[in-house]
C-alpha cells in the first residue's frame, strides 16, 4: 500500500497545536509494500546547521543515490515546524531488529519514521525542537493506540551501524513522551467514526468480536482477512 494509511496525522497534529507544513503530495506518497504501523522510530538528519532550518527536507522527500524516497513520514525542522512528508511506507529503518515482535529488517513495514534536523556530531538539541518531537511522537502513538515503549531510536534498531538520535538517552526520552501523552489526554479521535483495536497477545477474532459486539465474519470483511489468524501488534478496524 503506497498511500494514505496515516493521513489522520495531519488533523491530529494540528489539534495538538503543532506548527505544520504539508509537503505537496504527502497523502499519496509512499514506497511499494505493506505498511501497518505499530510504533515510531526517532532519527536525526545529520544535516549541518549552516544549511538552515530544514536542509534535509529535499532528501527526505526524494531520497538519495541508492535509496529511493520518501525517507521518513515526518520531518521536524530546527524551528520546530513539522513537515508532513509521506502517509505511506518510508525507507527509513534499514537493516536491524528484530524488536517487539517486528521481524528482522522489517522496520519500514511497521514503524513510522520521524526525522529531526540535527547534525549528530555535537549540535545541541534545542528545547523547542525536542518539545515538538515530544508532541509528534505522543500524537502518533496515541493515534496508533500504543504506549511510549513503542517508540525506539534508530540506534536501538541498528546498534552496530547507527547513532541516531545522537546524545539522547532513549529510556529517559520515552519517559518524556509518556508524560506528553498524559498531557494530551487521548489527543486523537479516529476520523469519520472509524474505530480500531490494537491486537494484544492472546486476542482472537472471537474475543475481539465479543468485546465490540461485532461478528467474526464482519471483522474479517472490514480488514480483508482470509483466515482467522491475527498477531500481536496488528491494528484491526472495528467499525466502517
Amino acid at each position: 500500500m503506497s498511500g494514505g494509511p496515516i493521513t489522520w496525522m495531519e488533523a491530529a497534529l494540528r489539534k495538538n497545536d503543532l506548527r505544520i507544513k504539508e509537503v505537496k503530495g504527502w497523502k499519496d506518497r509512499g514506497r511499494p509494500g505493506s505498511f501497518a504501523p505499530r510504533g515510531a522510530m526517532f532519527h536525526h538528519t545529520a544535516s549541518s546547521s549552516a544549511g538552515g532550518n530544514a536542509p534535509g527536507l529535499g532528501v527526505c522527500v526524494e531520497g538519495r543515490p541508492g535509496i529511493n524516497g520518501p525517507l521518513c513520514n515526518v520531518l521536524v525542522a530546527r524551528d520546530a515546524t513539522a513537515y508532513l512528508v509521506a502517509a505511506g511506507r518510508a525507507n527509513h529503518a534499514g537493516k536491524g531488529g528484530p524488536w517487539q515482535g517486528i521481524p528482522q529488517d522489517s522496520g519500514n513495514a511497521y514503524l513510522i519514521g520521524v526525522e529531526a534536523e540535527n547534525d549528530g556530531v555535537g549540535e545541541p538539541w534545542s528545547s523547542e525542537l525536542l518539545q515538538a518531537c515530544d508532541v509528534v511522537f505522543a500524537t502518533l502513538l496515541l493515534g496508533l493506540r500504543r504506549k511510549s515503549d513503542w517508540l525506539l531510536g534508530h540506534k536501538e534498531w541498528a546498534p552496530d551501524r547507527k547513532i541516531d538520535p545522537a546524545r539522547i538517552d532513549m529510556t529517559k526520552y520515552r519517559d518524556r513522551v509518556s508524560a506528553e501523552m498524559r498531557t494530551l489526554a487521548g489527543g486523537f479521535s479516529p476520523p469519520s467514526g472509524e474505530e480500531y483495536h490494537a491486537v494484544e497477545r492472546g486476542d482472537t477474532l472471537w474475543s475481539i468480536g465479543q468485546r465490540y459486539r461485532v461478528s467474526v465474519d464482519e471483522l474479517k470483511r472490514l480488514n480483508g482477512l482470509e483466515t482467522d489468524i491475527i498477531r500481536g501488534g496488528d491494528r484491526l478496524k472495528i467499525r466502517p
